[in-house]
């Protein structure tokens, strides 16, 4: 390949492993509020067992395992994408591997938000 066809493709490289970067960093910042926040429900519940809210262990257990089922879904959907982008678009084999890690985060990204929104919620209209 030119050079000048390379340097026009490490744009997107670059801009893919920010992506990659940005999820994970979001991950690594939301967990620990997450774990937080259900320790807290879980020490509330040792005071009052009705407290808790119904189905909230079981919930804790299933959403992971679905938020790693969507993942891996959406992994492959990118990964046979980014094949097709890779043979028409001619893109680096590294811009794939970012936009199928950046798919692969997306799922366990949302679940994340979506955890500290409602387990935060709670926890201040209880206080």
């Amino acid at each position: 390949m030119p050079l000048n066809l390379l340097q026009s493709q490490f744009g997107a490289t670059v801009q893919g492993m920010n992506r990659v970067y940005e999820a994970m960093g979001e991950i690594a910042r939301l967990s620990p509020m997450v774990i937080a926040l259900r320790t807290d429900v879980a020490l509330h519940a040792l005071a009052d067992p009705t407290s808790v809210p119904a189905g909230e262990p079981i919930r804790m257990v299933a959403e992971k395992l679905d938020a790693v089922a969507q993942s891996a879904m959406a992994a492959t959907l990118e990964a046979g994408l980014a094949v097709g982008r890779g043979l028409s678009e001619r893109r680096l084999p590294l811009d794939a591997g970012f936009s199928i890690a950046t798919a692969a985060l997306g799922p366990i990204r949302d679940r994340l938000r979506d955890n500290v929104r409602r387990l935060g919620a709670t926890r201040i209209a209880a206080e």
